[in-house]
């Protein structure tokens, strides 16, 4: 490395093949002479690489002993620290022995400020005088230099065009090699070139051409363009861009080149560099002005004074000076080159205008940028819409000194807009308003004089905030923009285009949520803010205007909902949301200003309904405000709603929905019993609901039930729960708890529901009782006489053998296969009350094979109803094995059609098309069974449950009542379900 000392004088160094030198002391290559500035590690680790030497392969071939033959190697490169090594290598025929070939290396180290003039430097650079050996006799240590040595300029120098076609190097090969060696300084690739002349004239036809391409480099490239002028082969070194090598070096397929810049002359190949096609404005200026160096020093000045402060890597990127050569033609008055390239003009002025400073010390393309605003200004005066590109550059402008220039900017927005809208330049209209947006102060300006206007208000402004509003994805984001734009230019809430265009956007967004109650209550609410705001002075300015337009959009939706108001589709969630129904102020205010008869009707039922369903403890006050047609209306919709939550809490507001429209002091009871029939979820809540009611007026006089309703419950339990007091389950949880009024009612349809004979002998109890005493006296006379008859034949055969008889076997009866019965399982904690139907198999194999996914019940009178959410639980076994039957409960009561989970099935079915056996089959009966109690009546041909020892257990997921001989079907098979008599032991 250089030592840290400040080095203002150039150093030397000179590498040789001698006896002894500086770093080894027997004969060999070293370092022989050197400058006392310099430090031995830069010397060894920087200089050493580049003391080399190869001779040319045609020279070595053919074994040249002449010196003058060979070719000097000049080598140039710039160092990391800014100085500059210069040096050059030349053959010798003989080294201090006179017996072998060496080489000679002399170098400068010239440092950064002797190397600060990039406009000249390059001339002395080619120019420098070396010295071609050293004696060593005269010491080891040479003078540092104040310059560096130059040779004499040469009398006649050839114009760079002669020069290049000297070389054979034409235009398009010229602007090949600028650009590749442009590329070169700012990349990684390396330029390699094999002139076409002879090796000898390889160095000084070498220097030539960098001449040349110096002449048509800018600074920064100059500063740090390293080369070579001679190399026996193309080789990669650092800081070094350009070589030039012998001829024949440059082999196709030489893969350590391949994405390196070769330009072999003498056989016109050029790799990597096809530029067709390509737009590049820097290589034309530089062939352009080969011949006129004035010129283009004079661009290359202009550029680096347009490129200060923009950063090393803009400094050496050629679209830099692509845009900067056209600038400059532009600034000397080439118009035609501002038209082919209008957007990297325009671009690229910005660009050098954005860094702090600029507008001062760039003042040139600040006023090149301000012509070219006057000239698009006059286009659109002229009628001339201009691209999109061109107003965001004068916006970007804005940015760097719109305060000289805002209401000329502004003039031309509006200018332009107008131009643009008669032309139906949608895309140039858009991108003015966007580029206005993007900045508050551009926009504040521009919307400001626009507003001035009435006219251009109408014409431009509203128009351009519809689209925005179309825009907005739903009312709120339409409120929000109508907010901001009304806080920016207070006037718009008092101009009435910007009111409608206000309400109708907004109503055009409830209507894509087709005004559902939710949508509604947040524009409201968001509303009744907005005026709260307006009217307190919080926002950015209060505004009476602003309040009385959001009180107009309020009333505005609150209208547009009514109309399209459908209580059919009215939920439960939707009524939730309407906060806005607990605005009582402004309900009255908004209802007072409806004119529409719909609009009214459905207030005030929109609002029954919520007060109905939503608010605590409602009465059939609240009905009193509707007509006998609403008040249908809104019972229909409550009860639609109610119907999916039905609960003994919410008994009264279901009560309501049967009031009768004509008095609403009576209730339609059979209509209310029906419908909680259909939509309760156990019968265990109606019988709930009954027990409530003897608490509730509507239900309750004061001499007791009111008989419509005493009526229409026995017609409840006549038409759907027949089977109702036959369960002891039942009397226990619910009808022995019932009031006095409601336990009448229950002995009274009991009764309704008993037997005929059952009803016979209540009608007829004296009748009754005289009949069964003569019918008891009767019974007793023929068993005495049967007594004594039987005692006289004892006595005649005392004594005597009885004959042997001889047993015959009794007719049989034949049973099915298959069974099915109902069980009623109760319901416990968290598991509701469920029916099961039990298939019972006399065939274990059946048993196990019977899995089914679905069944259909069809009962008579009734529509067939099919089950598929099954829960099958098997338990197969023969004859003999212990099978798992229900286990009975004390007091579990068997019934027709269906018993309680805990007690003995009590029905038998039978194949579809079978006769049943019936000898011990009753109706309407109800029998108690203990827990030891079985079915036994095989005896007399009725069915034991002992014969069918398999079973399949299907739960039906919910508890229904199944009358007896009802068909259940499944697949192709059908069952007719029976029922058991079941005798206590």
């Amino acid at each position: 490395m250089r030592d840290s000392m400040p080095r203002r004088m150039i150093q030397q160094q000179m590498y040789a093949r001698e006896r002894r030198g500086i770093f080894r002391s027997t004969e060999g290559y070293d370092t022989i002479a050197k400058s006392s500035g310099l430090d031995p590690a830069f010397i060894k680790k920087t200089l050493h690489p580049f003391c080399v030497y190869d001779a040319p392969a045609e020279l070595s071939v053919r074994g040249e002993k002449d010196a003058s033959a060979y070719p000097e190697t000049m080598h140039l490169l710039h160092l990391d620290n800014g100085d500059v090594l210069l040096g050059r290598s030349v053959y010798q025929a003989a080294d201090f022995t006179g017996l072998r070939s060496a080489f000679f290396t002399h170098n400068y180290i010239i440092p950064e400020s002797l190397a600060n003039n990039p406009d000249c430097d390059y001339e002395r650079f080619l120019q420098a005088s070396f010295e071609g050996s050293y004696d060593i006799a005269g010491g080891m240590e040479i003078a540092e230099l104040a310059e560096l040595p130059v040779q004499a300029a040469a009398a006649v120098k050839p114009s760079h065009r002669s020069l290049l076609s000297l070389l054979n190097i034409d235009e398009k090969t010229f602007k090949q090699l600028l650009y590749a060696v442009m590329s070169a300084v700012s990349g990684k690739k390396k330029v390699y070139i094999a002139l076409d002349v002879p090796i000898a004239q390889l160095p000084g036809k070498a220097k030539q051409l960098m001449a040349v391409l110096y002449a048509s480099l800018p600074y920064a490239y100059r500063r740090q363009l390293g080369f070579i002028t001679y190399a026996k082969e193309p080789q990669s070194r650092k800081a070094v861009h350009l070589t030039f090598v012998e001829q024949g070096s440059l082999r196709l397929g030489d893969r350590s080149i391949e994405k390196d810049y070769t330009f072999d002359i003498a056989s016109g190949r050029m790799m990597n560099v096809d530029l067709d096609g390509t737009d590049q404005p820097y290589l034309d200026f530089a062939w352009d002005n080969l011949e006129r160096p004035e010129r283009a020093e004079s661009f290359y000045s202009f550029a680096e004074l347009m490129l200060a402060g923009m950063g090393p890597e803009r400094q050496i990127a050629a679209a830099s000076y692509h845009e900067l050569c056209v600038m400059y033609q532009i600034e000397e008055g080439n118009e035609s080159l501002y038209e082919a390239h209008k957007t990297a003009v325009l671009r690229g002025l910005l660009e050098y205008l954005q860094p702090a400073g600029s507008l001062d010390s760039k003042i040139r393309l600040n006023d090149l940028f301000l012509s070219r605003f006057d000239y698009e200004f006059d286009r659109v005066r002229q009628g001339i819409v201009p691209d999109v590109f061109i107003v965001d550059a004068f916006k970007d402008y804005y940015r760097i000194d719109g305060k000289y220039l805002e209401s000329k900017i502004v003039t031309y927005f509006i200018l332009t807009l107008n131009q643009a809208n008669r032309m139906n330049a949608q895309e140039t209209v858009a991108s003015i308003y966007a580029a206005v947006e993007s900045n508050p102060a551009l926009s504040k300006a521009f919307f400001t004089k626009l507003m001035a206007d009435s006219t251009l208000t109408g014409s431009l402004f509203i128009s351009f905030l519809e689209k925005k509003l179309k825009a907005a994805a739903g009312a709120k984001s339409v409120l929000e923009l109508v907010e901001h734009w009304g806080n920016v230019h207070p006037k718009l809430f008092g101009f009435e285009p910007f009111q409608t265009l206000a309400r109708n956007q907004m109503t055009d967004k409830l209507e894509r949520e087709r005004y559902s109650l939710p949508a509604v209550s947040r524009v409201l609410a968001q509303l009744r803010g907005l005026a709260e705001k307006a009217r307190n002075g919080s926002g950015l300015t209060a505004s009476y205007d602003a309040e009385d337009l959001y009180q107009e959009l309020e009333l505005a939706a609150y209208r547009a909902m009514l109309t399209e108001l459908d209580m059919d589709k009215l939920t439960h969630e939707q009524l939730g949301q309407a906060d806005f129904l607990t605005y009582k102020d402004k309900l009255q205010r908004w209802n007072g200003q409806l004119q529409d008869p719909r609009q009214k009707s459905a207030a005030l039922m929109l609002l029954v309904i919520y007060e109905w369903l939503k608010l605590p403890e409602p009465t059939a006050a609240i009905f009193g405000r509707l007509s006998p047609a609403e008040m249908d209306r809104v019972q229909l919709t409550g009860r639609r709603l109610l119907a999916g939550q039905l609960e003994l809490a919410d008994a009264p507001r279901h009560v309501l929905a049967f009031l009768r429209s004509s008095d609403m002091e009576s209730v339609d009871y059979a209509g209310l019993l029906d419908y909680l029939q259909r939509n309760a979820p156990s019968k265990e809540m109606i019988y709930g609901f009954f027990q409530l009611s003897e608490r509730h007026p509507d239900f309750m006089k004061s001499r007791g039930f009111v008989p419509a309703y005493r009526t229409a419950i026995v017609g409840y339990f006549e038409k759907y729960d027949r089977d109702a007091f036959k369960k002891r389950g039942n009397w226990k949880q619910h009808f022995d708890k019932a009031g006095p009024a409601l336990t009448a009612v229950y002995k009274q349809a009991a009764r309704e529901l008993s037997s005929p004979l059952s009803k016979f002998f209540r009608r007829n109890r004296k009748a009754t009782l005289i009949t069964s005493v003569a019918a008891l006296g009767i019974i007793l006379l023929v068993a005495g006489l049967l007594q004594s008859i039987a005692g006289k034949s004892d006595s005649k055969l005392e004594g005597g053998v009885l004959p042997e008889v001889t047993p015959t076997v009794e007719t049989g009866i034949t049973k099915p296969d298959t069974i099915v019965y109902a069980e009623q399982n109760e319901a416990s904690e968290g598991v509701e009350a469920t029916t099961s139907l039990v298939f019972s198999f006399k065939d274990a194999a059946a048993c196990a094979q019977f899995a089914p996914s679905s069944l259909k019940v069809e009962s008579a009178g009734a529509e067939a109803v099919e089950y598929t959410d099954l829960k099958v639980t098997l338990t197969c076994s023969t004859v003999g094995e212990v099978s798992p039957t229900p286990t009975n409960s004390a007091d579990a009561a068997v019934t027709e059609s269906q018993t309680p989970s805990t007690s003995k099935p009590t029905e038998t079915p039978v194949n579809e098309g079978s006769t049943a056996p019936d000898a011990t089959t009753k109706s309407e009966s109800t029998s108690t069974v203990t827990p030891s109690s079985q079915p036994d009546q095989g005896s007399d041909g009725a069915i034991s449950l002992d014969d069918y020892p398999s079973r399949v257990e299907v739960n039906l997921g919910k508890q229904v009542d199944l009358p007896a001989k009802s068909i259940i079907r499944v697949g192709e098979a059908a069952y007719e379900l029976i029922v058991l008599d079941v005798q206590a032991n």
